[in-house]
């Protein structure tokens, strides 16, 4: 795994997180460091990234060793299910009529790629459009 420089934001805004390239290949799961947050950064089985918080809820296991599988992380040590906007799907050892994955959901950031390079949004609210001129 590469780990990703620590990132600063003073204001609300775009920033560069990683490149594409380190998605690529068989396990496209990496941490970042993100405005003083502990980050995992990760693609999807259907392509789309995730950058939801590193470490699970439940026992603070590390994500970055959870299995990619059902377009989310499955935390190591438990089980618990994460989509990428950081929502709790499923957690296997509760009944199962349990509705209690239903309030879990580890911290996240929006995420777009763009020319090559991956950028989230570190701002409140609702991420404004990516701008289209970028071209950092």
């Amino acid at each position: 795994m590469t780990q990703q420089s620590p990132m600063t934001a003073d204001r609300e805004d775009w920033v560069e997180i990683a490149s594409a390239s380190d998605l690529a290949g068989a396990r496209p799961v990496i941490p970042v460091d993100l405005d003083g947050q502990r980050m995992v950064l990760f693609r999807d089985e259907e392509g789309r990234l995730g950058l939801i918080g590193r470490h699970c809820p439940h026992r603070g296991a590390d994500l970055c060793f959870g299995r990619r599988e059902d377009n989310g992380l499955r935390c190591p040590f438990h089980g618990w299910h994460f989509d990428h906007t950081g929502q709790c799907t499923e957690q296997p050892a509760e009944p199962l009529d349990s509705t209690m994955y239903q309030t879990i959901r580890l911290p996240s950031f929006t995420v777009v790629e763009h020319a090559g390079r991956i950028h989230a949004y570190v701002g409140s609210g609702t991420a404004p459009a990516f701008p289209a001129s970028a071209d950092t």
